[in-house]
């Protein structure tokens, strides 16, 4: 029986648990593959999957420590923020599909009606994900409660949320992800969404209150500093028993972050990879009095040998936990390796 289209994508979604690059790439395996047998022996016997059949934990525990500085001053704080407004501002101008999910097919250039269908699919199977991790931890009835989505971008997952939750507050840092996002909203006909323009300034920026929380591949795109804030502030935001679910990687090969190193290089107009150390995420939680349901690493970035990502699941205890004791120094640098995070 001849390969369709349609058993492409689903070896593409199965078996390498991504969206194909292209209709071009889609058609080379249809005229590749003698039937659906062949397709698929093709797919696991790629060079892709073998390597996604290896363990998550393929950074070795003798990699050398990396040096990340993270706290900021309120002035360091903003021209950092504004760096990230800038990049997102032109990415979100220049290629918004592209920006959100870096496959071939969501550049400009050849992006299509088949192609933002696939894209608003994969949002729809993170949602699905994301169920079945709430009710791991027995979080019924969404259809009554509240979420916050950051970095919500096109709203990719954000729409699919929308189906699960009485109200979806999405919040992005570039203006034309929004404007795309509030257009997709009469579109869809879901008008359960507020969306929210982000402040450049984190450290000022508050987050509506909410049973929910979720962002994916955003973090990391933002420096140490920033990022660290950023988690602090969306902890925050968790009603009592609420769940956050949140992805940062937290160890790269060669990483450092300086901030005035940093401030002093040339702005970059394209999306950064930033990591926050494991340990500085942990203090994190317990300083927002919230809870570790789970920690798993993931394949959130694709550097497979060279850097850790991380999907932590939290929750905020029905009631308040002892606070403690907070950190004294208005600048912090953490020296963190990928088997155990220290402070120094």
């Amino acid at each position: 029986m001849a390969v369709t289209n349609e058993d492409v994508v689903w070896c593409y979604h199965s078996i390498l648990g991504r969206e194909p690059e292209s209709a071009q790439v889609i058609q080379r395996h249809i005229s590749a593959a003698e039937d659906f047998r062949s397709l698929v022996l093709g797919f696991i016997n790629s060079p892709e999957y073998l390597q996604k059949k290896l363990p998550l934990g393929l950074v070795h525990l003798d990699r050398p420590d990396i040096h990340v500085e993270l706290m900021a001053s309120s002035l360091e704080l903003a021209l950092l923020g504004n760096r990230v407004r800038e990049a997102w501002t032109h990415m979100g101008v220049a290629r918004p599909h592209h920006s959100v999910l870096s496959g071939k097919d969501y550049l400009p250039q050849f992006i299509n009606k088949d192609a933002i269908d696939r894209f608003y699919a994969s949002g729809a199977r993170e949602v699905a994900t994301i169920n079945a991790i709430l009710r791991r931890h027995g979080f019924y009835h969404p259809e009554s409660k509240t979420c916050v989505e950051y970095g919500c971008g096109l709203g990719r997952v954000t729409f699919a949320l929308a189906k699960m939750f009485k109200k979806v507050h999405g919040y992005d840092i570039s203006t034309a992800h929004l404007t795309l996002a509030e257009r997709n909203t009469s579109d869809t006909g879901i008008y359960n969404i507020d969306f929210h323009l982000c402040s450049a300034d984190v450290s000022s920026q508050n987050l509506e209150d909410c049973d929910f929380f979720y962002s994916r591949i955003v973090l990391q795109h933002n420096p140490p500093p920033v990022m660290r804030e950023l988690i602090a502030v969306s902890l925050k935001s968790l009603r009592p028993g609420g769940i956050a679910i949140f992805q940062v990687p937290t160890y790269g090969t060669g990483y450092a972050f300086h901030i005035q190193e940093y401030l002093a290089s040339p702005q970059r107009l394209d999306m950064e990879m930033h990591c926050i150390p494991q340990s500085e995420v942990f203090l994190l939680i317990a300083e927002a009095h919230c809870k570790m349901l789970e920690l798993r690493e993931d394949r959130s970035i694709g550097r497979l040998g060279q850097w850790i990502s991380n999907t932590f699941v939290v929750q905020r205890p029905a009631r308040p936990s002892p606070r403690p004791s907070s950190a004294t120094s208005t600048r912090r640098s953490v020296v963190s390796s990928s088997s155990t995070d220290r402070r120094r």
